[in-house]
């Protein structure tokens, strides 16, 4: 009754196995965190480029939207004015 289901020999063999099989398997948990860490670093490197890419398109939206530049357009390259004031009238109902 006392009696182990395998030999000695058998059982150093299965945990041999095991142990193999044990750090086989850390040895690729290690890889595919080290894999997901550099996507991580990729993704990151990404989100900054496009962010510094956003923030100049909206400095050049804001300088070509600018007040003075439009009326600058305006009156030189369309030939615009303001309107004369005293030649406006004022409707009352």
């Amino acid at each position: 009754m006392n009696r182990l289901p395998l030999s000695p020999t058998g059982l150093i063999a299965l945990l041999g196995v095991a142990l193999v099989a044990s750090a086989l398997g850390v040895v690729a948990s290690t890889h595919h965190a080290r894999e997901g860490y550099a996507r991580l670093q990729d993704l990151e490197l990404q989100r900054w480029q496009l962010q510094e890419q956003y923030t100049r398109l909206l400095l050049e939206i804001n300088t070509w939207a600018a007040p003075h530049r439009i009326s600058q357009i305006a009156s030189e390259s369309l030939s615009m004015q303001a309107p004369d004031l005293s030649l406006s009238q004022v409707i009352s109902e």
